[in-house]
């Protein structure tokens, strides 16, 4: 799963970056256009567990990748994105834009004053007309070339959308819909969630900032975080970092908030597969077929699908083995269609 993160100059995105995954990315380089990456892992007990019966080679948790989108300065400081930005979070799954909740007289916010539902309306408008600007080209060739087809169709009801002031994610498709517009990596069509970057005098305050009600009108998720603290914290030695959140009331670690919180709200799971060579998680979303499943580990396998040996997780590990597991019956063969459930242990049968 690869996260882009946008938003506006000093609005603390580094230092939520740096805080979520544990990367030690220079702060307040406001003259840089480099991307910071870092990848987290997700911890699942499953694996663990599995690891102890399969005693693998290698045991592998599902990762989130995250890119640091360095925002626009200057000229361009009324805008989160530069082409260079815009071209690098085509490849993402989803966004997260890091809304500054924070007063700081001593860093000065581009647009003059802190307002977080101003952020956020601005954000998606300019992805918004991103995206218009390519629909319209598009359309207009389409045109040209007399072609007035089922894209052509869709593109019309895509820029309608767009011209009513709503992201492309809102507009209802359906399924052969959704894959003709993925391959044009809309970027107000990717999932969104606010992060709302606060300061320490909001720990313990409710929604201070009103980004509560950005994120609602909006219809987008909202998780808050005191990055610059969180960031300080997620420095120190493990044994001391769980001694100062509980001090500070922090709450659970902000890797861990924000994997479940991602999960939940992109629609997220995991399945599982195991063997001597390896164990590991696999991150699919909500509602994946057996075959697109097979997919996401190696387009040969879809490609030459037979079935799913399948087993859910508790059954695997009441049983103790998975030949004990076949002789109570809790391994089923599914086909295609099978909807994969979250701790799923899959072995993929293929011939190619």
């Amino acid at each position: 799963m690869k996260v882009g993160m946008i938003g506006f100059a000093r609005s603390g995105k580094t230092t939520v970056f740096n805080a979520i995954t544990g990367a030690s990315a220079e702060v307040g380089a406001y003259g840089s256009r480099d991307a910071n990456l870092a990848v987290i892992k997700v911890p699942d007990e499953r694996v663990d567990t599995l690891a102890t019966f399969y005693k693998p080679k290698k045991k592998t948790y599902a990762e989130f990748e995250f890119i640091d989108i360095a925002p626009a300065e200057g000229a361009d400081a009324d805008k989160t994105l530069d082409n260079a930005a815009l071209n690098l979070l085509r490849n993402a799954d989803a966004l997260v834009h890091v809304v500054r909740a924070f007063d700081d007289e001593n860093v000065l916010h581009p647009m003059g004053s802190v307002n977080p539902e101003r952020d956020v309306t601005a954000l998606e408008e300019e992805l918004q007309i991103t995206d218009f600007i390519i629909i319209e080209k598009r359309i207009e060739r389409l045109e040209k070339e007399h072609r007035k087809d089922q894209e052509y169709d869709l593109l019309v009801r895509c820029k309608e959308h767009l011209e009513a002031g709503n992201p492309l994610r809102t507009l209802p498709l359906n399924a052969q819909e959704d894959t003709v517009l993925r391959s044009f990596t809309f970027l107000s069509q990717k999932p969104m969630m606010l992060l709302g970057n606060y300061g320490e005098a909001a720990i313990g305050n409710d929604d201070p900032a009103r980004m509560q009600a950005a994120a609602g009108k909006h219809g987008l998720k909202l998780i808050e975080l005191c990055g610059k603290l969180e960031m300080e914290v997620s420095q120190l030695p493990q044994d001391e970092q769980e001694v100062f959140r509980t001090e500070l009331g922090l709450g659970e670690e902000s890797r861990i908030r924000f994997i479940h919180f991602a999960y939940e709200m992109l629609g997220l799971i995991s399945f599982l597969t195991a063997g001597d060579p390896e164990v590991r998680a696999w991150t699919i979303r909500k509602g994946t077929s057996a075959v697109d499943a097979a997919g996401v580990i190696h387009s040969d396998i879809k490609r030459g699908f037979i079935r799913a040996e399948t087993i859910a997780y508790d059954d695997y590990v009441a049983a103790g083995s998975m030949a004990k597991a076949k002789e109570k019956g809790k391994v089923r063969l599914e086909g295609k269609d099978y909807t994969v459930q979250d701790g799923d242990i899959i072995l993929f049968r293929f011939n190619v």
